[in-house]
């Protein structure tokens, strides 16, 4: 049974006797010939070396593994044993084998330098290019980049070795958000090293609204619908936004002009605009029919005491046939084309005729607004 070295390091062998059996452990010989405290540590290292050289004949080993007989015969035993079994011959034909393949090996392995050595010298300069540090350096690892802007690729590189190729990725326009990576590479005849930039790209593009018209003019009181007016709303990134416009409203009873705001925003917060001018005319003036002027009514109403009393008074005549001489001093504009405009205008000339500045006068409406003319 065979045993391991913690089984004989347990037995009272000295430390150099337990390194014998154990090297024999290692080699995988039978210990057991010689693992005896019988046996001194020199006649157990006789009994090692013949297993090791080879003598595994019992009857051999029973010849010199006594422990009577000393060391020195035990030694002259082994010798004579490993000739009579003729284990010195095999091994010096091991041996003369070993050195034959030694010399095979040296040669092949002087042929392999002298080979190489020639190759790398023909080729020097490109096996140089093999152990050449390239250095490629960017600004940055990761970047933010708006949908609105162009990548140019250059303006990323923080610096890099001239004299070899760079190759850049190529400029563009995102068209969509998201996440992108980009790859710069440097090289040389043999080699290359490359960098990654990583592309975080969002959408900065604002709705674009278009109306049909930019200025309308619509009557006082009319119905107006803003919503008409909007022609499309488009985003470069969530389409139609049509029905998503916002707009302020303006009161079409109250002549005057109006802007309207359209406005509207993306799902990235990003905020359109567009305005249109809305001018909303005065309401229509309900005109009385003028008379002549009232000093056509003047001169009617005093064209019969006039008659009847020419010969007894020369001085008195209709207002339209004598005007005063500086009637016209007193003639005015009202602006507005309204009621409240015509009404002041009369006001004013019954005002002047009745304290005898004029004789008459005329009130006449235009477009822009109520003419006063005194005589």
């Amino acid at each position: 049974m065979k045993h391991d070295y913690e089984y004989y390091s347990r037995i009272a062998f000295d430390p150099r006797q337990l390194q014998i059996i154990k090297d024999g452990l290692d080699l995988g010989l039978d210990v057991d010939w010689y693992a005896n405290t019988a046996f001194d540590y020199l006649q157990m290292e006789q009994i090692f070396l013949a297993l090791k050289a080879g003598v595994s004949d019992p009857d051999a080993l029973n010849m010199f593994c006594d422990p009577e007989i000393p060391y020195k015969s035990m030694e002259q035993l082994r010798i004579q044993t490993c000739k009579q079994l003729g284990i010195y011959e095999k091994a010096a034909e091991e041996v003369k084998k070993k050195r034959i393949i030694r010399i095979g090996i040296t040669f092949v392995v002087l042929v392999i330098i002298v080979t190489v050595s020639s190759v790398a010298f023909i080729n020097r300069k490109t096996i140089g290019y093999y152990f050449e540090n390239i250095h490629l350096e960017l600004k940055e690892e990761k970047i933010k980049l708006g949908m609105s802007k162009p990548f140019v690729a250059s303006e990323y590189i923080k610096k890099y070795d001239k004299e070899y190729k760079l190759t850049l990725p190529k400029q563009k326009m995102f068209d969509k958000p998201g996440t992108y990576t980009v790859t710069y590479k440097l090289s040389n005849k043999v080699k290359s090293v490359s960098k990654h930039l990583m592309i975080d790209v969002y959408d900065d593009v604002s709705p674009v609204i278009v109306l049909k018209e930019s200025a309308v003019t619509v009557d006082n009181g009319s119905k107006l619908n803003l919503k008409d007016y909007i022609e499309s709303a488009t985003d470069n990134v969530d389409g139609d936004l049509k029905e998503k416009v916002k707009y302020n409203s303006i009161d079409t009873n109250k002549a005057g002009n109006y802007t309207v705001n359209y406005e509207v925003d993306d799902s990235a917060g990003n905020h359109g605009t567009c305005s249109m001018s809305v001018s909303v005319k005065e309401k229509p003036v309900e005109q009385p029919t003028p008379s002549t002027s009232s000093s056509n009514n003047a001169s009617n109403n005093n064209g019969s005491s006039s008659n009847n009393e020419s010969s007894s008074s020369g001085s008195n005549s209709s207002y339209s046939s004598k005007p005063k001489g500086n009637a016209s001093a007193y003639n005015k504009f009202f602006e507005g084309y309204s009621i409240d405009s015509y009404n002041a205008a009369c006001d004013y000339a019954d005002g002047l005729k009745n304290s005898g500045k004029i004789s008459g006068y005329s009130v006449t409406p235009t477009g822009e607004g109520v003419q006063v003319t005194c005589y």
